[in-house]
């Protein structure tokens, strides 16, 4: 064989696996709905996460819709890929679904329809905002989930957001102005004002 075309064919090769293994329009990316771990062929990085993965409110009721922002943090770099779910405690399965209103994220089919949201293109983005749609049942620990890609072999797994707490809709609005504060683990701190009105509205409905 020409050694020309030899050389050629063996780049080939080696660009190959490449090629099917990064997903820069976030399609096909529907293999790792239950690991969340990208085949870009490293490990994720184990520092800590350069992005935050923000939420309009820290409780939900049946259906409602809440808006989630995936963030850099300052002094951080921007990030060219992301999938994001919502998950309960260790559990793998994605909860509620999602919807998209800005050319940046699209839904994905993970167990069902729009279980997952990601991104549309490799452009760097600072930011990121879609829509959340809680489920009907009242489910604890739930957390919103992320996989970020800051360049295709340096990533960040098991981005959380601050946990969720459930209300019923009577009691909805009465806790929308909750703050919610990230802890070292992603876990939901209300502020004092915050958990003595959530506690107050909670003993309320069971009289």
């Amino acid at each position: 064989m020409d050694p020309y075309l030899q050389n050629v064919l063996f780049i080939m090769a080696l660009l190959f696996p490449l090629c099917i293994t990064a997903y820069p329009s976030g399609q096909g990316i529907e293999g790792s709905c239950t690991s969340m771990i990208p085949t870009h062929g490293a490990s994720a990085q184990t520092s800590s996460a350069p992005y935050t993965v923000g939420l309009s409110k820290c409780t939900y009721s049946s259906g409602e819709r809440i808006t989630v922002t995936l963030s850099t943090n300052s002094g951080g770099s921007q990030f060219t890929g992301f999938l994001i779910q919502a998950r309960a405690g260790s559990s793998n399965t994605p909860i509620g679904s999602f919807e998209t209103s800005n050319s940046n994220a699209q839904t994905l089919t993970c167990t069902s329809s729009a279980t997952a949201v990601s991104h549309t293109s490799s452009s760097r983005k600072s930011s990121v905002q879609v829509t959340w749609v809680a489920p009907k049942d009242n489910i604890t620990d739930i957390q919103l989930r992320a996989t970020v890609v800051q360049v295709e072999k340096t990533f960040w797994t098991n981005v959380a957001s601050s946990k969720l707490f459930y209300v019923t809709s009577s009691s909805s609005n009465s806790t929308g102005n909750i703050d919610c504060v990230l802890g070292n683990n992603g876990f939901s701190i209300p502020t004092v004002h915050g958990l003595l009105l959530f506690a107050i509205i909670s003993i309320t409905n069971l009289i």
